[in-house]
């Protein structure tokens, strides 16, 4: 198995976590500015992820299905693109698209795996 799907592996069970946390926040929101900070933590290591399957493709080893390419790319904007906009609606709205973008982001990691 190579490292990008070693790591992917990882990286979502890293989302699955941020989304169980997201949904807690939702109940209770002082831990909102701990579930950012790992959210965004946990956009870094999927933009490394990204960055190792470029590598493997400047290398020759293309992921099996193109579609691959689709979620591997939602996987990486889901998660900021929620955060951007729920910052903007601010207060109970913003808690559910983090929560929401979480969920999305971790819908989209398993389909990812699924097409590696």
């Amino acid at each position: 198995m190579l490292i990008h799907d070693r790591y992917g592996v990882v990286l979502t069970a890293v989302v699955a976590l941020g989304a169980i946390a997201a949904i807690a926040g939702l109940f209770r929101p002082r831990i909102l500015p701990i579930v950012r900070l790992y959210l965004r933590v946990t956009i870094a290591l999927f933009a490394i992820q990204v960055a190792i399957g470029i590598v493997l493709v400047a290398t020759g080893h293309a992921p099996q299905q193109l579609i691959h390419w689709f979620y591997g790319a939602a996987t990486l904007l889901t998660l900021p693109l929620a955060m951007v906009i729920g910052k903007r609606l601010g207060g109970r709205d913003e808690q559910v698209w983090l929560a929401g973008g979480a969920v999305l982001t971790l819908l989209f990691a398993f389909r990812a795996i699924a097409t590696g």
